[in-house]
């Protein structure tokens, strides 16, 4: 009996939908395309328990005429090819045809469409394998309404996430579609409530309405001050716009990369960014709205069925000319900045006399006791830094500690008893927010601080959905957030174990990060929540501090349970005692190993 069969059409049709249609954002993404490539002005997109119940898009198009109608949810139809060399030729957002036929086999669908001027519109509905089709009102442009996704095929329901997880990356869609088509007018519907307006931006010069777009979809706070970047050479043109080096937030989601209007996710394209930054602060990362505009046989978009990953066919020109604009636009904002001296008022009393001074060089000691200047310039004995050992610490708390300074921004350096202590600082920080975290949580629930002021922080509308939905979880972390306006949030209340110094609206940018990464939305187990909000909270890698905080730093780290390590199992110190110290130098009397 032969092995190999044909597969029914039923069964390959809904494997082909899945790489088409892996939840309602794809779906949405292939409709917002065969829109725009229909040369649509108007685009209104409306769904219902997150597009899986409905999910419609109207546009104001070409529309296709009666014959065109009954044919477009064929299997391998499309107006955009005829022959495999149009491939290297392609101009449209893709050539795929199957769209419409991969969503019929895994949804219920109605397409309705006229053309302009035509006295009557044709509609097709699609159940299954039965389709009927018949005369329609005579409204220009196509209309897409698409139910009941995946009743087909139930247990791919099982791995869409949340109706309001669902809605915020429909939103996401929106966002990028809008950033690349600035001169089409965008609306988003969900449930019944207007999410989205973008009005067409059209001032009759393409690099401002791009600008115009990124900031209405962006926000003030994100696009205020963006550089902007232009190049225009043979085979090439590209805008760019990137942070200042010093106005940089402090999550990597606000970064948007279009090759020909159609957003990418190109490693390539993030390497020259990050590149052209060098060294930037730790936990920091640049807004980037990237429009690259390449012949159609310059890079190829079929190397992943859903079109957003991309292969350039000259890749190291392409990252030496993106990540060299950026790094030039960024060293002439830097020299173009204004030079501001700060000076701070020193308070001479006797008692707490002491300077500010940096950077500069460590203070000197002697027994234990720093050697700090007085107000006429000479050294004095300061307050002993030595800590006491508490009752029950653990073996490796050896004091009197004496600090040394700091290494690499990372590293802080302790003599103890004639050896060398050594702390990772932002493990050591994490592991003392997660057991503080952890500890409130057996409790009952993290304890939080009330903000005198609510702080209003601007986002993309689909990332202010996704810590929206998230305001539960986030609140037995400590958070308080509510929406406000169309496009943000504020903050009403930050957990306690945050400073009321700390910067709120970077811990709120931590947050968005660690909930859109994949890995992070999967896990479902306490520790990975608290875990991720302790270290995105956490003193970072390259963050100067100064003696007292790295003093404090080592004070808390003591009353851990487990000092030794982050809580994600990264080693937080390093001990090497006097006998390691002289058997590595072969010192007489060395303790071989």
């Amino acid at each position: 009996m032969p092995a190999i069969k044909s597969l029914p059409e039923d069964v390959y049709s809904r494997i082909a939908a899945g790489e088409v249609v892996e939840r309602p954002a794809s779906m949405l993404k292939e409709l917002l395309e065969n829109s725009l490539d229909a040369g649509a002005a108007r685009i209104a997109v409306e769904a219902m328990g997150g597009g899986v119940e409905s999910l419609r898009v109207s546009d104001d198009g070409a529309g296709m005429d009666a014959e065109d109608v009954k044919a477009c949810l064929g299997r391998h139809a499309t107006s955009k090819i005829a022959a495999f060399e149009d491939l290297d030729r392609l101009a449209t957002f893709g050539f795929r045809g199957e769209a419409l036929y991969a969503i019929a086999a895994v949804a219920r669908i109605t397409v309705t469409s006229s053309t302009r001027g035509a006295q009557t519109g044709w509609r097709v509905t699609a159940d299954g394998l039965k389709i009927s089709n018949g005369p329609a009102p005579a409204i220009p442009g196509t209309t897409v309404l698409v139910r009941d996704l995946f009743h087909s095929t139930p247990a791919r329901r099982e791995f869409l996430k949340s109706p309001g997880v669902e809605r915020g990356k429909l939103a996401a869609v929106v966002e990028e579609a809008a950033l690349a088509n600035p001169k089409v007018r965008f609306t988003y519907k969900a449930e019944g409530r207007p999410v989205l307006r973008f009005d067409p931006e059209d001032t009759g010069e393409a690099f401002q309405d791009f600008d115009l777009r990124a900031a209405a979809v962006l926000g003030d706070e994100l696009a205020g001050g963006l550089l902007p970047v232009d190049a225009e050479r043979p085979g090439l043109r590209l805008r760019l716009l990137v942070s200042p080096a010093d106005k940089m937030p402090s999550s990597r989601a606000f970064q948007y990369f279009f090759v020909n209007r159609r957003p990418v996710s190109s490693r390539l394209l993030q390497q020259a960014l990050y590149k052209a930054y060098g060294e930037r602060p730790s936990g920091r990362h640049p807004v980037c709205v990237a429009a690259l505009e390449l012949p159609p046989d310059a890079f190829d978009v079929n190397v992943h069925p859903g079109k957003r990953e991309v292969r350039f066919k000259n890749e190291g020109e392409l990252f030496g000319v993106v990540s060299g604009l950026a790094a030039s636009a960024l060293a002439k904002a830097k020299a173009a900045a204004p030079i501001v001296v700060e000076t701070a008022a020193v308070d001479t009393a006797p008692e707490t006399a002491s300077v500010v001074a940096e950077p500069g060089p460590a203070p000197h000691y002697l027994g234990g006791r720093a050697l700090l200047p007085d107000e006429f310039g000479q050294l004095k004995l300061g307050p002993a830094v030595a800590l006491s050992a508490p009752e029950g610490a653990p073996a490796w708390y050896t004091p009197p500690y004496r600090y040394l300074g700091q290494i690499e921004r990372s590293y802080l350096l302790f003599e103890a008893n004639g050896g060398l202590f050594i702390l990772d600082q932002h493990a050591a920080a994490e592991r003392i927010l997660f057991e503080t975290l952890s500890a409130e949580l057996e409790h009952g629930g993290a304890k939080s601080q009330k903000l005198m002021l609510p702080v209003p922080v601007d986002l993309p509308a689909s990332a202010a959905r996704m810590v929206l939905e998230k305001a539960q979880r986030l609140r037995r972390l400590g958070f308080d957030v509510e929406p406000r306006g169309r496009n943000g949030l504020q903050v009403t209340a930050i957990p306690a174990v945050f400073t009321a110094a700390e910067d709120v609206k970077k811990l709120i940018h931590r947050v968005v990060d660690s909930l859109s990464d994949p890995v992070d939305e999967a896990a479902a187990l306490r520790h990975d929540a608290i875990a991720t909000v302790a270290c995105k909270a956490a003193v970072k890698a390259h963050d100067r501090l100064g003696e007292d905080e790295a003093y404090a730093l080592l004070d808390r780290l003591k009353d851990c349970q487990d000092g030794s390590c982050c809580p994600h199992g990264r080693r937080a110190m390093l001990a090497l005692n006097r006998d390691e110290l002289a058997r590595r130098f072969q010192r007489p009397g060395a303790v071989p190993l």
